[in-house]
């Protein structure tokens, strides 16, 4: 498979007054699952809809192998894209490819084909209306599939499946990139696609927070201590007065401090004299670190 990576440079979309992407750039490269991630109305979805010809930008581009959408010959052969759409009730997952199948350039044969692909055979001739989502969610992916492209755009594909679903979506898109794709897989929960991801672009309030590899995002997460102590008063101004904003009061009787050792911990409790019952050290989550960097940002001239 010879895949092409794709590019978003100096992307931006306004709507009126409002800016749903905003001078993002950022890089999918073949071989690769690249997790566009970024909690709801982060501007993903307007993201990919300008990447698949769907929306038009304000400024900057979005292509796929240096050329956008419209100027590929044959788009689908190149790139296959799934978003959250509508799919006629009363039609067979294999008559809802069949409608796509002369505008993409397939016979039937390929409808059949990404039909199994995707797990669906036994269900070919169901009406979609009886579908469960995470059915729906294969369906799509077929479409996606249907011109036999080398790029996918998946838009909270992941969204709606059981963990045997995951599971089996994970191992999809990783055979698929182990075999020279490009995977753009977008969700606004770091932890649903963890396990599946290679590389992560994370974005919030259109803007670009953090691009790195996942094994890079991981080794960001700061150390922290939970504490535990009979007196929740005094624990409570203990980790606020000494730590501020890296204390969080879990209980009346726990908190975690962020960034910092247990023996550090322990030295400034007994200096303050607190009473500890228990003191355990352990990292940041990933969707803690998530969080941290989709967290809003300070307004111009706000000092902290």
């Amino acid at each position: 498979m010879h895949a092409h990576p794709i590019e978003v440079r100096g992307l931006t979309k306004s709507y009126g007054d409002v800016t749903a992407v905003d001078d993002l750039t950022f890089t999918a490269r073949p071989g690769r699952v690249t997790g566009f991630l970024g909690p709801n109305g982060a501007g993903k979805s307007t993201t990919l809809r300008i990447l698949v010809g769907l929306a038009t930008a304000t400024a900057g581009e979005a292509s796929i192998g240096g050329r956008p959408y419209a100027a590929i010959a044959r788009p689908a052969a190149t790139i296959g894209a799934h978003f959250e759409g509508a799919f006629h009730p009363g039609r067979t997952a294999r008559d809802h490819l069949r409608v796509y199948a002369p505008v993409v350039g397939v016979d039937d044969a390929r409808c059949d084909e990404v039909l199994a692909m995707v797990g669906m055979t036994d269900a070919a001739r169901r009406r979609v209306g009886g579908y469960s989502l995470g059915m729906r969610q294969r369906l799509g992916l077929a479409t996606a599939l249907l011109g036999d492209p080398s790029v996918l755009v998946l838009d909270e594909s992941a969204n709606g499946l059981d963990p045997a679903g995951i599971r089996w979506l994970r191992t999809f898109l990783r055979d698929f990139a182990d075999a020279g794709g490009t995977v753009l897989l977008s969700s606004h929960l770091l932890s649903e696609v963890e396990q599946t991801v290679d590389d992560v672009v994370i974005i919030a309030g259109g803007r670009l927070r953090h691009e790195s590899s996942l094994d890079e995002l991981r080794a960001m997460t700061r150390p922290g201590v939970t504490l535990r102590s009979p007196d929740a008063e005094r624990l409570a101004a203990f980790v606020r007065g000494r730590y501020d904003e890296a204390a969080t009061v879990e209980t009346a009787n726990r908190a975690r401090v962020a960034g910092v050792t247990a023996a550090e911990v322990g030295a400034a409790a007994f200096a303050d004299g607190l009473e500890v019952h228990g003191l355990s050290e352990e990292g940041e989550s990933l969707e803690d670190l998530f969080l941290r960097l989709t967290a809003p940002l300070e307004p111009a001239g706000v000092a902290r």
